[in-house]
């Protein structure tokens, strides 16, 4: 597909705002509380959802109490997401100024975002200072979808600019300095957006881990003395913050940004398409360096960190275990391959389910918003407060309302990946060419019909980037699912062998999971390039 753009086309001045605007988002709200009451009255006999009234007084008693904490809370949250995006920027830069490192880097933030946070964390706390492993457990929660969102912004480009710095002897730091950073801001905003709340819910999470302050550590203690109306005012409360953090990135980039978001007038390519594939052996390279690092921060563990032998299994170890058995128990590699396939065939059940269904929400809402911004008032706070509740707190209740089945589990896997899924092809939506929108309107086609017919088009790669966020979302929150509530998959082995100080079987279920997520990554890639290429858009 080739149009041409670089410059944003003359607009109009703003219409002014109309009363009737606000109806459909007021008649959303009215909808959305009457459904709460109805749902809370219902289970009114459990003591499991509170109604509005009684939510807003927990509020007005525990202000105090929750705003004190929540300073904590929030202090976390922001070192982490400074940290991540101090870190990240520069590292997608490598990632184009010495293309063979892409790979690299790309597979260490898989392993490091599919291992389970109920496995890593007390690994971090007990090497790391207290103040420092809250941060760094921040961190993993914000630096994948910002890796992916700047890597896609980088490379949301026009073909024929490149071109020009090209032609004038520029190289890829010129393109980088002149051209790629300055496209990459929209999708550097997407990932903000979704950094903002991520930050606020890896801050609970890391406070969940041995910490005396926080909201974290006050919803542990709301939920162990069955404060269920606290409960659901703390995490209402961490929603709200992450919710009014997303609109101040949003407002900030209206400032200093105003292009960000809007549609361009002649184009290309459509952006994001275009990629720089790696010679076969220049891959292999990679995935080898890759290999040598992620093995070398293992045994690190043990030798420079000093964690204990008992607790951290190391490579040859678990190789041992999984080609010859545990000899000390007696066992043949076969107790183990039968025990984890079993499981890991419940997980990809429990995660493929939540992974469609979130994705297919994520694009029917993101077409519906984009068609029609006046939901977005109302949908997209909604949508940050959901991803922000602390699933590990709130599950309890999700099993008490939905059941220990496949339903509990799409939900927390939907819960998961919708957002940063909603967020990234909405972005994608709005960078179509208002050129082509207008030919579409101009034919009397409506806002829908421009949807469909143009704008899906030309968020096929946000699509892609999503995925590659919701694939290893979903793994990981269905793990947590199995974890606390379904008894099965590999979340509950790895709960089970934890349980049973059975080290060598939970190290080894955990990185046959890992190896399992970089295949389905992989996967992902070949297909999605087959698509784009397909459709013609990839350069």
């Amino acid at each position: 597909m080739a149009t041409t753009h670089i410059t944003e086309a003359p607009r109009a001045s703003r219409r002014p705002i109309e009363p009737r605007s606000f109806v459909l988002p007021a008649t959303l709200i009215v909808g959305l509380f009457a459904a709460w009451i109805l749902v809370a009255w219902a289970f009114s006999g459990r003591h499991v959802i509170p109604f509005p009234w009684e939510l807003g007084a927990q509020l007005a008693a525990d202000a105090e109490l929750i705003g004190r904490n929540a300073l904590f809370t929030l202090n976390n949250a922001a070192l982490g997401l400074m940290w991540s995006i101090i870190v990240i920027i520069p590292l997608a830069a490598i990632c184009f100024l010495l293309p063979i490192s892409q790979p690299v880097v790309m597979i260490v933030a898989i392993v490091l975002n599919v291992i389970p946070t109920v496995a890593i964390a007390p690994i971090l706390i007990a090497a790391l200072q207290p103040e420092m492993a809250r941060v760094v457990v921040t961190a993993l929660f914000v630096y994948f979808p910002l890796l992916i969102g700047v890597l896609l912004g980088f490379r949301s480009v026009d073909d024929r600019s490149l071109d020009v710095i090209t032609a004038s002897g520029g190289r890829e730091w010129a393109r980088l300095r002149f051209l790629r950073l300055w496209s990459a801001l929209p999708s550097i905003v997407a990932a903000l957006q979704i950094a903002v709340p991520a930050a606020v819910l890896g801050a609970l999470i890391a406070e969940f881990f041995g910490s005396a302050e926080g909201l974290g550590a006050l919803l542990i203690s709301a939920q162990e003395m069955m404060l269920v109306n606290r409960v659901w005012a703390i995490g209402i409360f961490a929603g709200v913050i992450a919710a009014l953090g997303f609109g101040l990135v949003a407002l900030l980039a209206r400032v200093v940004v105003p292009w960000a978001g809007r549609g361009t007038s002649v184009g290309t390519s459509v952006a994001g398409a275009q990629s720089t594939p790696l010679a076969s052996w220049s891959a292999i390279g990679s995935a080898l360096i890759a290999l040598v690092v992620i093995i070398a921060f293992w045994y690190s563990l043990r030798f420079a960190f000093g964690l204990d032998e008992y607790f951290v299994k190391l490579p040859h170890e678990l190789l041992v275990y999984a080609f010859t058995g545990d000899s000390l128990r007696g066992l043949g590699p076969e107790a183990f391959w039968g025990v984890f396939l079993v499981a890991l065939g419940e997980t990809v059940i429990d995660a493929s389910t939540g992974f469609i269904v979130g994705i297919v929400l994520a694009i029917a809402g993101a077409l519906t918003l984009v068609a029609v911004p006046g939901l977005s008032r109302v949908a997209l706070p909604l949508a940050i407060v959901l991803r922000s509740l602390p699933i590990l707190a709130m599950l309890p209740i999700v099993v008490i309302v939905f059941g220990r089945g496949i339903l509990t589990v799409t939900i927390v896997v939907v819960l998961v990946s919708f957002f940063p899924t909603l967020v990234n092809v909405m972005t994608g939506l709005r960078a179509a060419p208002d050129g082509a929108i207008d030919v579409v309107r101009a034919s009397g086609g409506s806002s829908f019909d421009a949807a469909r017919r143009v704008r899906l088009l030309y968020a096929v790669p946000s699509i892609i980037a999503s995925t590659q966020i919701a694939v290893p979302a979903a793994i990981a929150g269905a793990t947590l699912a199995e974890w606390l509530a379904t008894g099965n998959g590999v979340g509950y082995l790895l709960t089970l062998s934890s349980a049973r100080a059975e080290y060598l079987q939970l190290w080894a279920a955990s990185i046959a999971l890992v190896i399992v997520v970089l295949v389905v990554y992989l996967l992902l890639g070949i297909v999605s390039g087959w698509v784009t290429r397909r459709l013609g858009i990839s350069g």
